[in-house]
């Protein structure tokens, strides 16, 4: 189940969200824009939107840190 925690409104049709949901979740690629952000929160994997032809999910960071080590 995705939860969005920011929910932006940016033009009458599209919002900035920033969305956490597990990494088999399906990833919206409708009514947001570019920069919004996803994070996995079963794998601490988190992504970015870009718009465009091909809108696309692209991973900026992996995994969880441990705080630990």
């Amino acid at each position: 189940m995705i939860r969005a925690v920011v929910n932006k409104p940016f033009t009458d049709d599209k919002n900035y969200v920033e969305l956490f949901g597990l990494n088999d979740d399906s990833k919206p690629t409708t009514g947001i824009i570019t920069g919004s952000k996803f994070t996995e929160v079963d794998t601490g994997d988190v992504y970015l939107f870009a718009e465009g032809d091909s809108p696309t999910w692209t991973k900026v960071a992996a995994g969880w840190v441990d705080p630990d080590a």
